[in-house]
C-alpha cells in the first residue's frame, strides 16, 4: 500500500499488525523486518486511504472506530519546563509502558522532534478548517503539511471536527510519558488524536512500513 510522505513514497504491509499493545505491535513489526511508522507517517497513510473504496480502506475505518492506530511518537510531558516534547520510536519497557528516562536521554540529545508549551495543552475540538494552525495537531503530525492532512480526513467524519485528547496536566509533579494514538471518536463523528495512549492497551494496531528505520 504506497502512499506519498514528505515529498517521496513510502509503503506500509497488509494485513496490519495488531490487535495488541505497542510493545508488542513494535517487535511484531520488527521482527517481520518492517518498519514502525511515527505519526506523520501514520498520518499521510491514513490519510491515503481512508476516503477510498474497497476492502482495506473500510479495515482502516473500522479499525479507528472501533480501536486505535498506533503513531510511534512518545509524548513527553515535563511539569519543571512546563513543556510537551515529541520524540519519535520511542522504548518501552516489559509492560508497555514508554520509557520516560530513555526519552529524557534522547532529549538532552536534541532528538525531540517539536514541543508545545503547557500554556496551549487543552482537551477539546477543533474545526477541521482550523486543524492546520493548532499547535499541537502540527507538532504530532510533523508540521502543516501532517496537519493538513489530518484536517482532511477531519473533514470525513460526520461532525467535521477534529478532538485532541491530552492528560490532566495540572497533577503531574515528574516527567511523564504517553504514546499517541489515532482513531475515530464516538462512532466515527470527529477524529481524535490522543496524547494520553498507554502504551498497554491490547486494541493497538499499526502499519509495517516497507524499508529500514529512520
Amino acid at each position: 500500500m504506497e502512499f506519498p510522505h514528505q515529498g517521496g513514497k513510502l509503503a506500509a504491509r497488509h494485513p496490519f499488525f495488531g490487535p495488541s499493545n505497542s510493545k508488542t505491535l513494535l517487535e511484531s513489526i520488527r521482527h517481520e523486518n518492517y518498519s514502525e511508522p511515527a505519526f506523520p507517517e501514520l498520518t499521510s497513510f491514513i490519510h491515503r486511504y481512508y476516503g477510498e473504496k474497497g476492502h482495506r480502506a473500510r479495515e482502516i475505518r473500522e479499525i479507528m472506530t472501533t480501536k486505535y492506530f498506533v503513531g510511534f511518537t512518545a509524548v513527553l510531558y515535563l511539569p519543571g519546563k512546563k513543556e510537551v516534547f515529541f520524540i519519535d520510536r520511542p522504548v518501552f519497557h516489559r509492560d508497555a509502558v514508554v520509557d520516560t528516562d530513555n526519552l529524557l536521554s534522547r532529549l538532552k540529545l536534541g532528538k525531540a522532534r517539536a514541543s508545545v508549551p503547557f500554556d496551549k495543552v487543552e482537551t477539546g475540538s477543533v474545526p477541521f478548517d482550523k486543524i492546520s494552525k493548532n499547535p499541537f495537531f502540527r507538532a504530532v503530525s510533523g508540521g502543516e503539511e501532517g496537519a493538513e492532512k489530518l484536517a482532511e480526513i477531519a473533514s470525513m467524519h460526520t461532525d467535521k471536527k477534529g478532538h485532541i485528547f491530552v492528560p490532566d496536566i495540572s497533577y503531574f509533579t515528574s516527567p511523564q510519558a504517553r504514546i499517541a494514538l489515532l482513531y475515530s471518536y464516538d462512532k466515527g463523528r470527529s477524529l481524535t488524536v490522543s496524547l494520553n495512549g498507554s502504551g498497554y492497551s491490547t486494541n493497538s494496531y499499526a502499519p509495517g512500513l516497507i524499508g529500514g528505520r529512520n
